[in-house]
């Protein structure tokens, strides 16, 4: 369990997949998808997308180290074209993860008071 946790930990590793569930994209139009979606049910309890590029790359460099996204780089043509798509076994987990959204859609008013709580700082032992 602690492998898979080490996979999928870090901030905008859900953005990431979210962004990529789509198809593959280019790096600057990851990023900017990823800065412009709207967040729903406040899974992500962030209110802003501020991801800088640094930390993009930092994270989609460990993904694809994890074999969850996959990278391509085009150099016949010019300026070379650089992709990034979710890999087989990251797709097969994003599918996976459908009835954990659903029940999060569900309990949205649950999720909405553990954050409220965490916010305010209570519960900290």
């Amino acid at each position: 369990m602690w492998d898979l946790q080490n996979i999928f930990k870090g901030d905008w590793v859900p953005d990431i997949f979210v962004a990529l569930s789509s198809g593959p994209l280019r790096r600057g139009e990851l990023l900017e998808k990823i800065r412009s979606t709207q967040v729903p049910y406040g899974w992500s309890d962030s209110e802003t997308h501020n991801l800088h590029d640094r930390v993009m790359g930092e994270t989609l460099k460990r993904l694809e180290t994890a074999e969850m996204v996959v990278h391509t780089r085009d150099e016949r043509v010019f300026p070379p074209v650089s992709l990034y798509t979710l890999s087989p076994a990251a797709e097969e987990f994003f599918a996976a993860l459908e009835p954990v959204v659903q029940w999060a859609e569900k309990h949205g008013d649950l999720i909405e008071r553990v954050q409220q709580r965490r916010r305010h700082g209570e519960g900290d032992e």
